[in-house]
């Protein structure tokens, strides 16, 4: 099936058509270069941070691999919030654009059926995304040199960042085939994104700091709370990220971690917000197709 896969995307016109007029003009660079100089500053200015705080010209080896735990994480942190910002600006008029053009009745007309449509638009997309996300690569390298930064990390980080990008694109898509004008369908994107990060940030801070008082509920009633709660910040990829690296930092586990008290072990965050976040980009892109076939068509 993967070998009726690709074959199937490069073929599909849409798709060459977007990278194409993308690539051949000057924004696609200039976005490119900006979000690199962007990630190249933040990590610049951590390392003369870093010296000025401490004044030293020479680290040793802890601090050294502190450093590298503090360009790791900003960068990953800058490469999540841009691909946020990006993704939906990419992919919410994908469809919508098209009705406002008039040129969406001319591609009703051609053999591309509506799920050929879909992919295509949010193929182009999604592989301009992933080009940004690997040409950063060699700035999280800089990490390894450092020290206080595995393998694990870098491969959790881009797991989840890949799942994140195809479920922005999705989001994007989603509203806009739904919406007749491209700004509904951005502020819709852009709402659906940032209310749930919000919310879930303030709740994992909430817990970590420790004011949830449990003393007055049953042993069941705690494990009951404390999977519903993983479950919950499990769909946030900045909190399944930071739960993901306590697991590994404190606990020196990857994939399952087993509480005291609890009778069932509980799948790492990473884990679960990459099943989470598949499962809800197939979903919106098996919805807008169906919208399509059923109301456009």
């Amino acid at each position: 099936m993967r070998q009726n896969l690709l074959p199937k995307l490069y073929d599909n016109p849409l798709i060459s058509k977007e990278l194409k007029s993308r690539m051949r003009g000057r924004q696609g660079f200039i976005l490119l270069t900006a979000y690199l100089a962007l990630v190249s500053l933040v990590i610049a200015g951590l390392y003369w941070y870093a010296i000025a705080e401490d004044n030293l010209k020479r680290f040793n080896m802890d601090e050294l691999a502190e450093l590298g735990k503090r360009v790791f994480y900003a960068v990953v942190l800058m490469e999540f919030l841009l691909i946020g910002l990006i993704a939906p600006a990419l992919t919410s008029g994908a469809i919508s654009s098209e009705r406002e053009r008039g040129t969406f009745d001319l591609l009703k007309t051609t053999l591309l059926s509506s799920k050929e449509l879909v992919i295509g638009k949010l193929g182009a997309a999604t592989a301009y995304l992933f080009l940004l996300i690997f040409a950063a690569l060699p700035l999280q390298s800089l990490a390894f040199f450092l020290g206080g930064v595995g393998l694990a990390e870098l491969v959790i980080s881009l797991i989840i960042m890949t799942t994140s990008t195809l479920m922005f694109g999705a989001l994007g898509i989603y509203f806009s085939g739904l919406a007749k004008r491209t700004v509904i369908a951005t502020v819709s994107s852009y709402a659906s994104l940032l209310l749930p990060v919000v919310f879930l940030a303030g709740l994992y801070f909430f817990l970590v700091e420790g004011n949830l008082d449990t003393s007055a509920m049953t042993l069941e009633e705690e494990n009951l709370l404390m999977y519903f709660f993983w479950m919950i910040l499990s769909t946030n990829p900045f909190t399944a990220a930071a739960l993901s690296q306590l697991m590994l930092e404190n606990e020196q586990l990857l994939y399952t971690y087993q509480p005291p008290g609890l009778p069932f072990p509980l799948f790492s965050p990473w884990i679960l917000y990459t099943a989470y976040s598949l499962l809800l980009t197939f979903s919106m892109i098996g919805l807008v197709i169906f919208y399509i076939n059923r109301y456009e068509r």
